[in-house]
């Protein structure tokens, strides 16, 4: 029988829509005074809620239901493997009880109910979580968080379930049809727009009142974005690799650039000069095509290739090479990578002169080698060409000091000495296999 008086959702809202419906014929209907107090009023000496550990904004992950609970809380932005932090709210310049509230909401300004929702240790099954503390310590840390990624299909039914939720907060529990149809639109609209993978942590304090409820809520205060480790916007940009650090001060020179997964549509290369006088910054021109996709044949796998122009400098007029800085740039989250150098050079004012000496010089021969080319039919007899060596001389394997690697002349044989009788000019003698392996060494 108890089963029998139990009533579903749905039909719990046909008939609160019905009995709305019939009290429209009555001409008055007294007020219902729902009593909700707006948050207190922040003051220079009054109490407020202030978060002291940021969560860690990457390399955490959303997991879905199916893959079961998550290994591990949500760690804080300063968490390291010996220390491990988590995020952590502060109620100041207050003493006694109070309630702490976390849950998701949206990254955009102003922030909006989120489809994810939270689990761990002190969740709820609407996705918060709460903690009391005080009246000594009067600090939350939220230590078990793990943040459950909704499909796609079910993000407009949470939502409306969220809004419903919010609006019966607000104004009370009965919600007209009108008003729901009008929350299942808003639903779908924050469904198009929503990035499943950014959420904030928002923190709402209550301190106790009078009759010992929490209803006294204090302003609430929201983290920074929380990536989600398998998107592309959750991994730190780093610059691996440029072909090139240096560049005309015309700019327009072609840079490879090797880096991490990047979004096309959300980066950019920004080069800039910090000085006193307010620094100096300019774009890279590339277009979302000449960001190449990540391809290997063997690992390890190269990173994204991003081809990209030099903007030219602020000024052209340099007498020497100036150094400024690169980096890279998301548009939406404003985070970069650590800078590299990049030298724009002077122009060069002279072309032709770069291109002289530039030029392959000509090869130079030895005036030994080609005897006969200047002597024409003298050859390397000599006789009637200018070039070859006298009769009567020939030449030397043995080099005198000072002239190492040069071959000398001897001077011919003394008169009456032995030897071969010389030949007139003109007339020259064939010769041998070991006299011309001399000659043309």
């Amino acid at each position: 029988m108890a089963g029998a008086l139990r009533m579903s959702e749905a039909q719990y809202n046909v008939y609160d829509n019905d009995l709305q419906m019939n009290l429209m014929q009555y001409d008055y209907i007294p007020p219902v005074d729902i009593k909700t107090e707006p948050y207190i009023p922040e003051t220079a000496h009054g109490p407020y809620i202030q978060i002291i550990e940021e969560p860690k904004q990457r390399g955490f992950r959303f997991r879905y239901e199916c893959e079961g609970p998550s290994h591990g809380g949500l760690p804080g932005a300063s968490s390291e493997k010996n220390r491990r932090t988590y995020p952590t709210v502060k109620i100041n310049n207050y003493v006694g009880h109070a309630r702490v509230e976390v849950q998701l909401v949206s990254h955009t300004d102003p922030p909006s109910v989120h489809a994810h929702s939270l689990v761990g240790r002190h969740c709820t099954e609407n996705g918060t979580c709460t903690l009391d503390i005080g009246p000594n310590d009067l600090a939350a840390s939220f230590s078990n968080l793990g943040i459950l990624h909704v499909t796609k299909k079910g993000v407009v039914e949470v939502l409306s379930r969220r809004l419903r939720d919010e609006r019966k907060r607000l104004k009370g529990p009965h919600c007209h049809l009108t008003e729901e149809n009008g929350l299942l639109k808003e639903a779908k609209e924050l469904g198009k727009v929503m990035d499943l993978n950014i959420v904030r942590l928002k923190f709402t304090a209550y301190l106790q009142d009078s009759n010992g409820g929490f209803t006294r809520g204090l302003k609430p205060v929201v983290s920074n974005p929380i990536y989600d480790s398998k998107s592309p916007n959750a991994s730190n940009l780093k610059i691996s690799r440029m072909d090139k650090t240096c560049g005309t001060v015309l700019g327009g020179d072609e840079i490879f650039l090797l880096c991490d997964k990047v979004q096309k549509d959300d980066i950019e290369i920004r080069f800039y000069e910090e000085d006193d006088e307010g620094g100096w910054e300019a774009f890279g021109d590339f277009s979302p095509t000449d960001v190449h996709k990540q391809a290997c044949v063997l690992p390890p796998c190269p990173p994204p290739v991003s081809s990209f122009r030099t903007p030219p400098y602020h000024t052209a007029e340099i007498e020497r090479p100036v150094t400024v800085f690169l980096q890279l740039k998301r548009k939406k989250a404003g985070d970069s990578s650590d800078p590299k150098q990049f030298t724009y050079t002077p122009q060069v004012q002279d072309k032709e002169e770069v291109l002289r000496k530039k030029q392959k010089p000509l090869p130079h021969y030895e005036p030994w080698r080609g005897g006969g080319r200047g002597g024409g039919a003298g050859g390397f007899g000599g006789g009637a060409g200018g070039g070859g060596r006298p009769a009567g001389q020939r030449w030397s394997q043995s080099a005198p000091s000072g002239s190492a690697g040069r071959r000398h002349r001897l001077a011919p044989p003394p008169a009456g000495s032995p030897g071969r009788t010389p030949r007139p000019p003109g007339q020259h003698r064939r010769l041998s296999r070991l006299e011309s392996n001399q000659v043309i060494r």
